[in-house]
């Protein structure tokens, strides 16, 4: 009831002054796609949304800050408190988690045929590294110094008893490296990332994050438009039961919805 209150004012702000452009910043899969599907619905309140690719985790916080942006769908709070911190950007806050990409560990052999020297690929930011490394801890190939400790790199890594290679790569280019270079045994890939070359980290990862984790990933927006009405319509479309049927239909637990 209160969501058809609030599209029903929403619609009274439509016929006073028309139409409003709404651009979101987002990766390809499964941000943009998911963003696909409300862009009718936003119009019938009279919104257009521009959604704007991007392949990388650094560019869509930037151009948010600097306005180019009105709203990106990315990433997660730790990444996001993170790169604004390193940045010095201040103003960027969460409007609403829409759903988790549990993070797989993925490989070209069986886990018993991993030998001493295999490349093991893992995300190089500093969240997401520290995820994936608490990942490859919580299932017995390495051991860190400090398991609850989110920014964990390679230098945290107490016991190595496989003694694996760990090659830090930027998030997006994990699923080229890991598909194209034969040194590569395996890797530890977003979950949006790893759909992009048909990899579903529930059907496809040697093991994947349990349904507890903290990284769900976020509607971001300037703090400044905390209230404005085409943020209360984006959200209230996107955490629709339509939305919500389309995430767990199209991506069959690869990606679950929070709302």
């Amino acid at each position: 009831m209160k969501k058809f209150l609030v599209l029903l004012v929403l619609l009274g702000v439509v016929f006073a002054f028309g139409t409003t452009k709404i651009r979101i910043g987002a990766t390809p899969v499964p941000h943009a796609e998911i963003l696909e599907v409300i862009k009718a619905d936003l119009a019938e309140l009279g919104y257009e949304l521009e959604i704007v690719v991007f392949n990388d985790y650094v560019l869509p916080n930037i151009a948010l800050s600097t306005g180019e942006l009105d709203a990106n769908y990315f990433q997660h709070v730790p990444y996001l408190e993170s790169f604004t911190s390193q940045r010095g950007i201040k103003g960027l806050v969460s409007a609403k988690a829409i759903h988790v990409e549990p993070m797989g560990f993925f490989l070209k052999k069986p886990l018993s045929e991993l030998a001493p020297g295999d490349k093991i690929a893992v995300p190089n930011d500093p969240t997401n590294e520290g995820r994936a490394l608490i990942l490859l801890h919580n299932n017995g190939l390495i051991e860190l110094k400090d398991p609850s400790k989110l920014e964990s790199t390679v230098l945290d890594i107490k016991e190595n008893p496989r003694q694996l290679t760990f090659v830090e790569i930027e998030a997006g280019f994990i699923p080229r490296v890991y598909t194209d270079d034969k040194t590569v045994a395996g890797a530890v890939i977003n979950t949006n990332y790893a759909l992009t070359i048909n990899l579903n980290a529930v059907k496809d990862s040697e093991f994947i994050e349990g349904g507890e984790s903290p990284y769900a990933n976020i509607i971001t927006i300037r703090e400044t438009d905390k209230g404005e009405a085409w943020l209360e319509a984006l959200i209230s479309v996107l955490t629709s039961e339509k939305v919500r049927d389309f995430i767990n239909e199209k991506y069959d637990g690869a990606v679950v919805p929070v709302f």
